[in-house]
């Protein structure tokens, strides 16, 4: 015969149960989830160009190259900007202490216009030998894309911009002659190179469209390097009339190289260039 609990000792067992050790190894009390929070960043200039290793792997030097160049024209971006607030430094109230602090307050401003001068120099050297390598007899047949072709364009674009801001702005080339009358006068210049430095930038800030000459200069060594022009000319053609841009400086940009792009264009376009589209396929002859 089963022997009989009483409700209370039933109740007592059951209470029981609340001290019985159940171990799950996991915590009492979850945390709460932590947030996060995703940006994401398209303006990458082809940083992620090496993780492509297989299947397009042909373009990583020509994405290297692109990224480069574009760094390239941000740099020539601040100097347009440099020149287009330049205000002359050499108009200052007090005259009796002009020579004394001349050198003190220009020589920031010289230093600017020293690294604008080299600047430059890198830039055409760096176009010239992009269009040399593009235009080498075995790269002919090579494909470019219609994205290196605009940042080619760009650079016309920018040489333009820069060349037309400096023969604007005549508070340079004053602020220029003040700082050497000055530095002369304190003898600043004493060593041979610093004087030829000097001579080198008053004769580049004195002559008009100075950059753009020596762009056509160095460009007209290179054979074949009309016909890449012409692919550049011929694609901002393309894009301008098929209205293939999204602002104003797009738009200006592809009106600029239309006009400024060096020599003369021969409509034979490369073999292997990307080919324009519709009513821009002709060239322009500028």
């Amino acid at each position: 015969m089963a022997a009989q609990v009483t409700l209370e000792d039933a109740l007592s067992n059951v209470d029981l149960l609340e001290e019985l050790p159940l171990p799950d190894q996991q915590p009492c009390i979850e945390p709460p989830p932590s947030s996060l929070l995703y940006q994401p960043n398209f303006n990458t200039n082809f940083e992620d160009r090496n993780a492509f290793v297989t299947g397009i792997a042909r373009y990583i030097e020509q994405a290297t190259v692109h990224s480069s160049m574009n760094e390239m024209l941000e740099e020539g971006q601040e100097y347009a900007v440099m020149l287009y607030t330049w205000r002359s430094c050499s108009r200052q109230p007090n005259r009796v202490e002009i020579y004394e602090k001349t050198v003190e307050v220009l020589e920031p401003e010289v230093t600017k216009l020293m690294n604008f001068m080299y600047f430059q120099r890198n830039a055409i050297e760096r176009f010239c030998g992009e269009v040399r390598r593009l235009c080498h007899a075995e790269r002919r047949k090579d494909f470019v894309s219609e994205a290196y072709l605009i940042t080619l364009g760009k650079f016309i674009n920018m040489f333009a911009v820069l060349d037309e801001l400096k023969n604007m702005k005549c508070s340079v080339k004053n602020d220029h002659s003040a700082y050497k009358r000055a530095a002369q006068f304190l003898r600043k210049m004493a060593d041979p190179q610093s004087i030829q430095e000097s001579q080198n930038l008053s004769m580049f800030l004195a002559n008009h469209n100075k950059i753009t000459q020596s762009l056509q200069q160095q460009l007209e060594v290179i054979s074949g390097y009309e016909e890449l022009l012409a692919d550049i000319v011929n694609l901002c053609v393309d894009y301008y009339e098929n209205r293939m841009y999204l602002t104003p400086s797009e738009k200006h940009m592809l009106l600029k190289v239309r006009v400024r792009c060096p020599g003369d264009h021969t409509p034979t376009p490369r073999e292997g260039a990307s080919r324009p589209r519709g009513p821009g396929s002709r060239i322009l002859s500028t």
